[in-house]
């Protein structure tokens, strides 16, 4: 049977949620757990590829067992065996043929600038202090440009293969205010390596100076690979949900 998971994860010491052959990977925190809690190697999949320093709130995993045990007895014991930087928020049967990745419908980042007089020393792990104030509604207006069917090339980061296809649906992007508290919102099909952190980093600076917003247009109307050049910080990005045809309040498909 397959399981799903919604998985959370401070992303701040991890060098990203995939595998890789040097350095701590929620994907590999997340197989040693299930190792330790089933007593056989088991490979996961995800939903989607987090770079190093991004957060997650709702990344989907799922794994193939036939273990007797209970979901909410999944749940709590990989919590138990995880680091305190990852946490399982749910655990349920799903469908067998379910594939995170290639039936996810949408995926929802969230990024957060602080742009008050002085960083939050609480909050300083998820989101970036911005030396001048932004100008949001600019940054909203301009946000607009990149909703429908587009070309993304100029926003794709070194990682996309040369000839791969730069088409992408944006399904929502916006930009809200709440106190000093500047928060970007994308929700997509699908994205390019660091799309979202070069989309983010070019609409702060049109939160930050008018001039910027003819240059953001022009990445859209005639899209150069890589030419946007501001890339934002990791930290500031956190996966929020991943949508699925079917799925329930905890955001994972039923297997009925």
């Amino acid at each position: 049977m397959r399981i799903g998971l919604v998985v959370e994860y401070d992303g701040t010491e991890f060098q990203g949620s995939q595998l890789q052959a040097k350095g701590r990977t929620v994907q590999g925190e997340l197989e040693k757990a299930i190792d330790a809690l089933l007593g056989t190697p088991i490979r996961i999949r995800l939903a989607s590829r987090t770079d190093a320093g991004v957060h997650a709130r709702g990344q989907v995993a799922a794994f193939d067992s036939d273990t007797r045990l209970g979901m909410k007895t999944i749940q709590d014991a990989l919590n138990h065996y995880l680091p305190e930087d990852v946490s399982v928020r749910h655990a349920a049967h799903v469908l067998d043929a379910f594939d995170p990745r290639r039936h996810a419908t949408s995926r929802e980042y969230v990024y957060t600038y602080n742009d008050g007089p002085a960083q939050s020393a609480i909050d300083r792990r998820t989101e970036v202090h911005s030396g001048r104030r932004l100008d949001e509604k600019r940054m909203d207006s301009a946000a607009q440009l990149l909703v429908g069917t587009r070309d993304f090339a100029a926003f794709a980061g070194g990682a996309v293969p040369k000839g791969a296809s730069t088409i992408r649906r944006m399904d929502h992007a916006g930009v809200e205010r709440t106190g000093d508290k500047v928060k970007i919102t994308f929700r997509a099909n699908a994205y390019l390596n660091q799309q979202v952190r070069r989309m983010v980093g070019e609409l702060a600076r049109i939160g930050e100076s008018p001039a910027a917003e003819k240059r953001f247009s022009d990445y859209l109307a005639r899209p150069v690979k890589g030419s946007a050049k501001a890339v934002a910080p990791s930290r500031g990005l956190c996966l929020t949900r991943i949508e699925y045809r079917g799925a329930g309040p905890d955001g994972l498909p039923s297997a009925v």
